[in-house]
């Protein structure tokens, strides 16, 4: 059963952890999204598709938001508590960083969950769906190969012009299409909107036209003709277009069940991501004992030396277990020494810094490093004070 002084830690801890996470997503998703407008308007897409490409892209960031927002959730809990002077009165009433870690844990333990949930379950099929909307981009599928602003020819004598796009490329919005044929018939349609149909057959895309022009020029009559009309039908030959591939030829779209499934196979990818998996989410247990060590303070300096400290360790880690899993998937490399070594070793330093900071007397993990800060920054000021002063 919770306590009182549990749930308070919580609440504490819950309503930063909550910004962190919204805040990071966003700030990754936003530099994401400037690459992806470009990519989707230089090939041709619809406008609409980066939002389905950035949604893909969520699970993918959450390997490193989930145990960053984890840290900085924890850490600013505990250094509110040392500056107001909380935790003076929860180590006075016989509470220990033990017994307070201990809440920290329950939320560790669920986002331990969620963690296995999305790397082991959804970024597979996040990653696969996300490949496939840039293959089919790329491929140039009907509607997403029509540039708005841009003449596009589609065969057959047929060239189109839009000025928008949206559903995908299904519907188009102000329309100019000119077809020519062999014997030098000429048909211009002007159109404000259009649909893209599928004939039963399955042998012609229909573009369904609405409230338009039809300038119909034939070389044997002395002048055109020409026809309003509400609706009008313009028949296509689908293009064949290359199909994409299924899902599971590459590890890092299988689940990890199917990884397991695949363990006794001699590709060396699939040994490493099941390492490299494995390593992403347990570390998340690591994270608390890493944040209450680096949020005590001292409350006359109030530096938060920790913040920084913390997330350039969890970004380092970040990084080699990219690099690690890079490395075992090649087969030259063990992952037992690119992936779970720099593990270890982040275990190591956060207990040392967790045993300094609560077993050694007045123990501020970070103070020695406060102390080099401040000499440093000391010296830097009278070196500009001088020259100020010679100026």
């Amino acid at each position: 059963m919770l306590k009182k002084i549990d749930i308070y830690i919580l609440r504490q801890i819950i309503v930063p952890l909550f910004v962190t996470l919204g805040i990071s997503a966003l700030l990754l998703l936003l530099e994401k999204m400037l690459s992806l407008f470009d990519f989707v308007i230089n090939q041709g897409g619809p406008i609409d598709i980066v939002w389905r490409m950035l949604g893909n892209l969520m699970p993918q960031y959450l390997t490193l938001v989930l145990p960053l927002s984890m840290f900085l959730g924890v850490l600013l809990a505990v250094r509110k508590f040392a500056l107001n002077s909380e935790l003076d009165a929860m180590l006075a009433a016989g509470m220990s960083l033990n017994r307070l870690i201990v809440s920290c844990i329950y939320i560790a333990v669920i986002l331990l969950i969620v963690n296995v949930i999305v790397v082991g379950f959804v970024q597979p099929y996040s990653r696969y769906t996300y490949q496939g909307l840039v293959f089919d981009i790329r491929s140039g599928a009907l509607g997403a190969s029509i540039k708005a602003g841009e003449f596009t020819s589609l065969g057959n004598g047929l060239t189109l012009r839009i000025e928008e796009s949206r559903d995908s490329g299904r519907e188009l919005i102000d329309i100019f299409a000119q077809k020519e044929s062999a014997d030098g018939r000429i048909q211009s349609i002007s159109a404000k909107k259009g649909n893209f149909f599928i004939s039963p057959d399955k042998r012609y895309m229909i573009l369904r036209l609405y409230d338009g022009t039809l300038i119909d020029l034939d070389i044997t009559q002395s002048r055109p003709s020409i026809v309003n009309f509400d609706l009008h039908d313009l028949p296509l030959a689908v293009p064949n277009f290359a199909t994409f591939r299924e899902r599971g030829e590459e590890a890092k779209e299988m689940t990890i069940l199917e990884l397991w499934q695949a363990r006794n196979s001699d590709d060396p990818e699939i040994i490493a991501m099941i390492h490299s998996r494995t390593a992403r989410a347990l570390s998340i247990l690591i994270v608390p004992f890493l944040a209450v060590p680096l949020g005590l303070v001292a409350k006359r300096s109030g530096r938060a030396l920790g913040i920084t400290v913390g997330v350039v360790i969890l970004l380092i880690y970040h990084k080699i277990l990219e690099f690690g899993l890079g490395f075992s998937a090649t087969g030259d490399v063990s992952p037992w020494l690119v992936i779970w070594l720099p593990t270890l070793l982040l275990i190591l330093l956060t207990a040392r810094l967790y045993y300094i900071g609560t077993y050694k007397v007045g123990g501020l993990p970070l103070r020695r490093i406060e102390i080099i800060y401040e000499v440093t920054v000391d010296a830097i000021s009278r070196m500009i004070n001088r020259l100020r002063a010679v100026n």
